[in-house]
């Protein structure tokens, strides 16, 4: 399914679609780095063969949010469709021999029908990971098209679509005021991306995670003091006893004094 509004009406030179692609029944297609590294990397490759332009993008773990310039809509359905077909092939090889449907439909699209619009739809975006409350600021998630602003802002840039006071607005760090296309966001896939910063920061393996008890121990304090979790909530995640939590809660009090 394509959900495609009837063409707006020109009040901006170009037409600006809001986009969301979405993993089927919500599975996490972008919960490691590769994986959205590499759907990055066909986006940069098809884009090429249209005349498409991302002006500004979030990539989460079950679904992905981006800010399109289109001059033909048309154009939006085939690069989709080529897109999400080669990354449903990349994905499904990559989890093993993985078979089906990896995308939910094809795609969902909102149109941009004001210049003011068009800024808080890119605040929107930015701020996917905020209201997740995977980050508190912006800056801090890694799969953001926000770090490009910041440096446009930096740079004074001026264009023909955004001004110096549009990039002002952007990185202000004040959130959206208009209600989008939206996907919500499940308390797993908060824990599943809190676990990859957690790796990354203190460099370690996620099988360190199931075979280490210290690693272990360290990534539940991890998820309680700084991501604000609850033990419940990582007991279901990881499927751990009642009673190697208590100690494990126990080890952390100590840890605290």
């Amino acid at each position: 399914m394509i959900s495609i509004p009837r063409k707006p009406r020109k009040q901006l030179e170009f037409q600006f679609y809001h986009i969301i692609v979405q993993g089927q029944k919500k599975e996490y297609i972008f919960k490691e780095e590769r994986f959205k590294n590499q759907y990055m990397k066909l986006i940069h490759k098809y884009i090429k063969e249209t005349n498409l332009k991302v002006k500004a993008y979030c990539i989460m773990n079950n679904h992905a949010h981006f800010l399109f310039q289109v001059d033909k809509i048309e154009e939006l359905s085939k690069f989709f469709h080529k897109l999400n077909t080669m990354y449903a092939r990349y994905y499904n090889y990559m989890e093993k021999g993985r078979v089906g449907y990896v995308f939910r439909d094809r795609f969902l699209s909102e149109p941009i029908t004001s210049h003011r619009y068009l800024i808080q739809c890119i605040k929107y975006i930015h701020f996917n990971p905020v209201k997740a409350k995977i980050v508190e600021k912006c800056e801090q998630y890694k799969f953001t098209s926000y770090h490009s602003f910041q440096k446009k802002l930096e740079n004074k840039q001026n264009n023909d679509i955004l001004s110096k006071k549009d990039y002002e607005d952007i990185c202000s760090g004040k959130e959206y005021n208009i209600n989008f296309l939206d996907i919500e966001i499940d308390q797993k896939e908060k824990i599943t991306i809190a676990i990859q910063e957690f790796l990354e920061k203190y460099r370690k393996e996620l099988y360190e995670v199931f075979f280490e008890r210290k690693v272990l121990e360290a990534l539940v304090y991890y998820l309680k003091n700084e991501k604000n979790m609850k033990y419940t909530e990582i007991m279901e995640f990881f499927e751990i006893t009642r009673g190697t939590m208590q100690r494990i809660i126990l080890k952390n009090k100590k840890r605290q004094k």
